[in-house]
């Protein structure tokens, strides 16, 4: 790991700190509200569902101005476009391994063979917003528009004479939305308790037990892939995995708790800066990881995907697999958001692949809140990871 160059007090190591255990009791009491009080946990959905809506408001123009601010800069820095091409490259081959291993472990552990399923006894009404959003194709292109419209205003402030100035501004912006922020997760453990209520007293467990193995799939290859892939990766460019994990094991938590990676999004890049890692890079390359390193959603997708093909006993050519690898590529790229987006980009998926039907989609979605975790903890180590990997890379490069 990169040592530290100067001490700094973040957020996260005066608040969430002694969040966690609020967070951990809120969880434990919706668990049981939901369980022992399920006509109680059904009317609580509402609250989380408002509470990503004011976080998503806040959080889009927070991601705004850390591309817009990177983008701006990485053109100033010597080297830079070699700094974009091992970005990319490190995107790609991260991915493709993730989507690759999701494929292969549901093809071994055979998550959807032999299930024992009664589909009557599965709860297969799925939500208004993802009936309405199915066959929508707007839905998936909206933080790819975010993204561009951050790039162009990047690029033309990195041209123009008073790029200074401008950025002053931007920093003051988001220093602005990171304090709203802050106040806003003050509420999080009563959203978390809600979250957990609901999703116990609606999907609980006697919709977790006979999908077990599914979910165990998930977790097993997520797991495999932060210790395993990501172990690799990064003993090859001398970092230590598990102190960087230590390292930002608030935030980590904070992503468990809400089954959703962006809410660590405004806290990481001071925790990282503050560990030495270069600011400049940290604005580039986190900003677009969440858009295009979710190694998370592409484990989820693949066996998602694999397990259909077995529960429905399909028959798939070499070519289907090929062209499903493809279109869970392009699909996970859609998966950022609040959480119910990694739902959102396998519909997408089937829609597209055509060949496995998404009638009884439901099924999977009964246990996606439960697979949420995970798919949200591998998106954000992978993300934090890249940003590590290409600041150490080029840490003598930014001026």
């Amino acid at each position: 790991m990169v040592k530290p160059l100067f001490k700094q007090r973040t957020f996260t190591d005066s608040y969430l700190r002694n969040l966690t255990l609020y967070v951990f009791t809120a969880i434990i009491c919706g668990a049981l509200t939901g369980y022992y009080f399920p006509e109680t946990g059904r009317h609580l959905e509402k609250v989380s569902t408002y509470f990503f809506m004011l976080l998503e408001i806040l959080i889009v123009p927070v991601i705004f101005i850390a591309v817009t601010y990177g983008v701006s800069y990485i053109f100033s820095i010597k080297n830079a476009f070699r700094i974009v091409g091992q970005m990319i490259l490190y995107f790609l081959i991260i991915t493709s391994v993730s989507t690759l291993l999701g494929m292969a472990s549901g093809l071994l552990l055979k998550p959807g063979a032999d299930t024992g399923i009664s589909l009557s006894t599965i709860h297969k009404s799925l939500p208004e917003r993802f009936l309405s959003k199915a066959t929508n194709p707007l839905h998936v292109s909206n933080y790819v528009i975010l993204l561009l419209l951050s790039i162009s205003a990047g690029i033309a402030i990195g041209l123009s004479r008073g790029k200074d100035k401008i950025l002053r501004v931007l920093d003051e912006g988001k220093n602005l939305f990171f304090k709203l922020i802050k106040y806003v997760y003050i509420f999080l453990p009563v959203v978390i308790f809600c979250n957990i209520a609901y999703a116990i007293s609606v999907y609980g467990i006697n919709t977790l037990l006979p999908l077990s193995k599914i979910v165990a799939t998930v977790y097993l290859t997520s797991l495999f892939f932060i210790f395993g892939i990501l172990g690799v990766v990064t003993a090859y460019f001398k970092i230590n995995l598990w102190d960087f994990l230590i390292s930002i094991k608030e935030e980590i938590i904070l992503v468990v708790a809400t089954s959703s990676s962006k809410t660590a999004f405004p806290m990481i890049f001071d925790k990282m800066e503050s560990q030495g890692y270069d600011r400049k890079i940290l604005r580039f390359v986190i900003p677009l990881g969440y858009n295009f390193n979710l190694a998370g959603a592409c484990i989820y997708l693949s066996i998602s995907c694999i397990f259909l093909v077995q529960f429905y006993n399909i028959s798939l050519s070499i070519q289907d697999y090929f062209w499903l690898f493809i279109i869970i590529s392009i699909a996970s790229k859609t998966a950022s958001g609040v959480p119910g987006s990694g739902f959102l980009a396998l519909m997408f998926t089937l829609s597209r692949f055509g060949k496995i039907p998404a009638t009884d989609l439901a099924l999977l979605y009964s246990i996606d809140r439960f697979m949420n975790e995970a798919r949200s903890v591998t998106n954000f180590i992978g993300i934090t990871i890249s940003a590590a990997i290409i600041s150490k890379l080029n840490q003598n490069t930014t001026p």
